[in-house]
This record gives structure tokens, C-alpha cells and sequence, in this order.
């Protein structure tokens, strides 16, 4: 989490920029990912993420998707 606004936070400080804060639709992390400058969320939700080998038996029934849009 986080790692798109750091990502960006790097190419515009490169270019010169003083980047004094962030700002996203949805924090998934309820404010805990820390991308070096404020982070302002519309809405902020913990969303708990498990290692493969531990997830709940409710979630293991669920076929995985993953998300994000790092392959599109």
C-alpha cells in the first residue's frame, strides 16, 4: 500500500518539486502506510491482509483476484 504515491512522490522530487502532501480516494491502511508527506484520504478502511498459508477458512473458499493496475 502506498507504493504508487511514493512511486510519484520520487519522479516529481527528481524533477524539482517540493512535495508537501498526498492525496488519495481511499487509505486502505486506515492511515498506517506512511509515504513520507501528509496523506489526505476521502475514506480510510483497515483492510487486513493475510499470508497464504493463514487465511481465515471463510476467505479461502473465495477464488483470489488480484487487484491493482500495475499490469494493465
Amino acid at each position: 500500500t502506498g507504493l504508487s504515491i511514493r512511486e510519484t512522490i520520487d519522479c516529481l522530487r527528481e524533477l524539482g518539486a517540493e512535495v508537501v502532501a498526498a492525496a488519495c480516494i481511499i487509505d486502505r491502511s486506515a492511515g498506517k502506510t506512511d509515504v513520507g508527506v501528509p496523506l489526505i484520504a476521502l475514506a480510510e478502511y483497515e483492510v487486513p491482509a493475510y499470508p497464504a498459508d493463514r487465511l481465515p477458512p471463510e476467505l479461502a473458499a473465495i477464488p483470489a483476484v488480484k487487484p491493482g493496475s500495475r499490469n494493465i
